[in-house]
């Protein structure tokens, strides 16, 4: 919104730490970009992109030259017709006005992404090699959250969901009726595991009484996540012959929430994790570890995208 602060923002980072050069890989501000899955019938390729061209053309209001738009075609697991696509959309005109944006900041835009490329990319970085299986990452925003979900090293799906950390704040100032910014720091001074389960450890400083009540004005929110999780599972399933997702990474503004992952997991059944700390994907190559075991959720995307050039694109 204000192109001078934010040349001055960028200039403070650039000379806060030992960054070199000018060339960036970044995304647009999720509010300018939409992401959603497209199931197209495809007899061959041509047939293909003509029939998911105008899938996407019925998706979008006005003509398609007024947008930016790219997509990553999942391979099938059978011999369907039926394909899906991730497919980004982005109105020309936002495209253009962030890339200057960044040009007049004194930037060398690479390439623009979208997140679940990044962290597609970060996870098959962090697996061990020759391990297959198949992730859910959970990237949680401030009013939409994405479920993203990895085999191996490809990107099989991607779905926006509504669910976001202002709407768990709304609940619980509404509950207690308190500000949000009170309900913030009360977030902050409590732990959300459950009774009896210490997989992360709890600072002794935690209100544990208040982490009690919170936890019950949470929960009806976590459980319709849960909702959505379990279908994402069961439309997984069915794409990879029964083969389960074995775990789900918790990125973003709840990860930071002390004990959200044991709470959410003892929701769904399934093991949650705060994603690892990011940076440790860059050890894997050269046969030793930082020691840092720190999770950084924060820096996920990132280092997702820092990652690009390292790896393949993981396109089908």
């Amino acid at each position: 919104a204000s192109p001078k602060k934010m040349r001055a923002l960028i200039q403070e980072a650039l000379s806060a730490d030992r960054f070199r050069g000018r060339r960036v890989i970044t995304r647009l501000p999720s509010a300018d970009a939409r992401i959603m899955p497209i199931t197209y019938h495809a007899a061959d390729d041509q047939a293909g992109e003509a029939a998911l061209v105008k899938v996407i053309s019925e998706r979008i209001d006005g003509d398609l030259s007024d947008y930016v738009i790219d997509y990553l075609p999942i391979r099938p697991d059978s011999k369907s017709e039926d394909c899906l696509a991730i497919v980004a959309v982005a109105e020309r005109r936002r495209v253009i006005d962030y890339l200057e944006l960044l040009r007049k900041s004194g930037l060398d835009v690479e390439r623009l992404e979208i997140g679940p490329t990044a962290i597609r990319r970060l996870i098959s970085a962090m697996s061990e090699a020759g391990r297959q299986e198949n992730v859910l990452a959970l990237n949680c925003g401030r009013s939409s959250s994405y479920l993203s979900v990895i085999s191996g090293s490809r990107l099989i799906f991607d779905q926006e969901i509504r669910f976001g950390e202002m709407r768990m704040l709304d609940d619980i100032a509404g509950a207690l009726e308190v500000t949000q910014d009170a309900a913030r720091s009360l977030v902050s001074s409590c732990s959300f595991a459950p009774a009896g389960i210490t997989m992360r450890q709890v600072n002794p400083g935690f209100d544990t009484d208040a982490s009690g009540t919170l936890q019950q004005i949470v929960k009806p929110a976590l459980l319709n996540l849960a909702d959505e999780i379990n279908r994402t599972l069961i439309y997984i399933a069915s794409r990879t012959r029964g083969e389960p997702v074995s775990r789900i990474y918790l990125l973003g503004s709840l990860a930071r929430w002390q004990g959200m992952e044991q709470l959410l997991g003892s929701l769904v059944k399934l093991p949650v994790e705060i994603i690892p700390n990011p940076l440790k994907s860059f050890d894997r190559d050269n046969g030793h570890s930082s020691g840092n075991n720190e999770s950084m959720p924060e820096i996920a995307v990132a280092t997702g995208f820092a990652l690009s050039g390292m790896q393949d694109d993981g396109r089908d």
